[in-house]
């Protein structure tokens, strides 16, 4: 059950990452205002309210205050990593690096212990990460888009550990509301910066198509974010992390198609070589997922 509740939020993740990288392109060149309204969006979490939302204890609320603001934070740092380099290259440099600090970081804070082959499984999930964020590009591009990225994994890893501490002290609609308030809270935090705030309450010129297309990416980010954490309070946080190797292999099939129908669209490189190193490491995340699961 977890395994395919997963599989379905991080086929959504892939969606939404296609119109994060466009928007974060063309339309809003500035992350924390793209990070701003996610978190603003987070505030729909309440509408679980009456099935469940409760006071929590200090000890849990620094848990929920600490994850929530792990998360806004990640997610800065992967825009700001998107705004200068491929989403290809990007965001599997994150999914490859936050199961590693996810593992460090459970097996600190939730003495989570894995069996030898799913530790090997783990371990050929990353490479095949890895490898897809692999090849060339700008230099300078290349090196603070990866910076970017490492800090957004560290985050990323921190906040995945947390929440899954949550939901062992609280249900999982009193977590997920905690986590949501305090992730908007993170969010309200990004308008202490004035260019943040100018930026963030300027009124576009053209709005229309560009807040579709962002209310739809942004639901599709919303039911992964949903359906993750649901698998995460259902199985080891370390697993469900390191499954994100099938966003990857649903990201690299959009992106094809979307490079034979629109190529300048997003202006990634698939073609040669790096289309076939690419393949390879889809083949090596699969390799990894059957190994988990046999």
């Amino acid at each position: 059950m977890w395994l395919v509740v997963t599989a379905i939020g991080y086929f959504l993740n892939a969606v939404a990452a296609v119109v994060d990288k466009f928007l974060i392109a063309k339309k809003i060149p500035n992350p924390a205002v793209y990070t701003f309204y996610i978190t603003l969006l987070s505030l729909v979490g309440l509408v679980l309210a009456p099935w469940g939302f409760a006071p929590i204890s200090p000890v849990n609320f620094l848990w929920v205050l600490t994850a929530g603001l792990s998360f806004t934070f990640a997610l800065l740092f992967l825009f700001k990593g998107l705004s200068v380099n491929e989403t290809t290259r990007i965001t599997p440099f994150i999914g490859g690096l936050s199961p590693v600090f996810v593992f460090f970081f459970s097996f600190w804070l939730l003495a989570e212990r894995l069996a030898s082959r799913q530790i090997i499984a783990l371990v050929i999930i990353i490479v095949g990460t890895i490898l897809i964020s692999y090849g060339k590009s700008s230099r300078q591009n290349a090196r603070r888009g990866f910076f970017y990225a490492f800090v957004s994994a560290l985050l990323f890893g921190l906040s995945y550990t947390l929440t899954k501490q949550v939901y062992n002290e609280l249900n999982f609609i009193n977590g997920f509301i905690w986590l949501r308030l305090t992730t908007f809270l993170g969010g309200m935090l990004l308008l202490l910066n004035s260019a943040n705030r100018r930026d963030i309450l300027r009124r576009p010129e053209k709005s229309g198509k560009t807040g579709l297309l962002f209310l739809g990416g942004q639901i599709s980010g919303a039911l992964s974010f949903i359906l993750v954490n649901y698998a995460i309070s259902l199985a080891s946080v370390t697993l469900v992390n390191a499954l994100q190797g099938l966003q990857y292999v649903f990201l690299l099939f959009l992106i094809l198609i979307l490079a034979k129908r629109r190529p300048h669209l997003l202006e990634e490189k698939m073609k040669g070589r790096v289309l076939w190193q690419k393949i390879a490491a889809v083949g090596l995340i699969v390799a990894g997922l059957v190994f988990l699961v046999l």
